[in-house]
């Protein structure tokens, strides 16, 4: 599941704030929903992306009526859309539709699958990556939003993902970060030799702020970042870094958006929400910890 988005007000002490506000904003269409950029029209992910941001910064989504309505009629029988929907509604506050039959048979399809037929490609750019379709994520998916819907996870899922482990990660070739994340969210914070993951996960710091592809990598990426953090909140580790604040606080670009790299980029919603979450997320970590 997304990290629920709660506002921070330390965010405002490490971000520009207001031009944060102004860059998702410009990305907002006329039918409620948020785009990539303006010539586009409005997808699901985009949208979420943009809910969270201002949630998280303490703003209110404008013209939630129409943006609740472009939601509901957006959403299709595909696993995707109805994950990026119920995340946004939930985020709003809004009744969720049931779909967890339909959910539950492309889960229990997925699972039925011998894990060597599954095959794994990540592509990467300077500045842009872009997956190929992927089992982990797509069990990711789905048990993401049926926890949305307050339904149980079999537990034959979760010994379906225990297949990819390997060596303190998880992988369909071999561990990785983004793996590593679809898998601990999947199968929550109670992981047989948790900290054997944190340790993974760990490896991947970078000495300046910020998570690598690979161990002892460079540079660090957003997105790598984002998936080293979350998998932290998840297993209930106490993680806080100013190293990492300052390398995400530095992507920031004179639009108010984020790159995705210290070598330069374009702003998007996606990266702008891999940034977000990534400060927002050790905060509340460590409250939850102390609760």
């Amino acid at each position: 599941m997304f990290p629920r988005a709660v506002y921070n007000s330390r965010i405002c002490d490490i971000i520009n704030v207001e031009r944060l506000r102004e860059f998702v904003l410009s990305r907002r269409n006329d039918d409620g929903g948020f785009t990539f950029c303006k010539q586009l029209p409005s997808t699901l992910p985009e949208t979420f992306y943009a809910v969270y941001i201002l949630t998280s910064i303490g703003d209110e989504v404008p013209d939630k009526e129409k943006l609740v309505e472009f939601l509901r009629n957006s959403i299709r029988t595909e696993p995707y859309s109805i994950f990026y929907t119920l995340n946004s509604l939930n985020l709003l506050s809004e009744k969720l539709l049931d779909v967890s039959d339909l959910l539950f048979n492309r889960l229990e399809k997925i699972t039925k699958v011998v894990p060597r037929e599954f095959g794994s490609e990540i592509g990467t750019t300077a500045t842009y990556s872009f997956d190929m379709p992927n089992v982990l994520k797509g069990v990711y998916i789905l048990t993401s939003s049926l926890r949305l819907l307050g339904k149980e996870i079999p537990d034959e899922v979760k010994d379906f993902i225990m297949k990819f482990r390997k060596n303190g990660g998880f992988g369909i070739a071999s561990p990785n970060l983004q793996e590593t994340y679809y898998c601990v969210s999947v199968l929550g914070n109670v992981i047989e030799r948790a900290n054997s993951v944190v340790s993974f996960v760990r490896e991947h710091e970078c000495q300046g702020g910020g998570f690598t592809k690979v161990p002892n990598g460079y540079p660090p990426y957003l997105e790598d970042t984002y998936y080293a953090v979350s998998c932290f909140c998840v297993l209930g580790y106490d993680y806080a870094s100013e190293k990492t604040a300052r390398y995400i606080s530095a992507l920031q670009n004179p639009d108010g958006g984020f790159r995705r790299s210290i070598h330069g980029g374009i702003s998007s919603l996606e990266y702008t929400y891999y940034a977000v979450a990534s400060l927002v997320l050790p905060e509340e970590s460590i409250g939850n910890l102390r609760e």
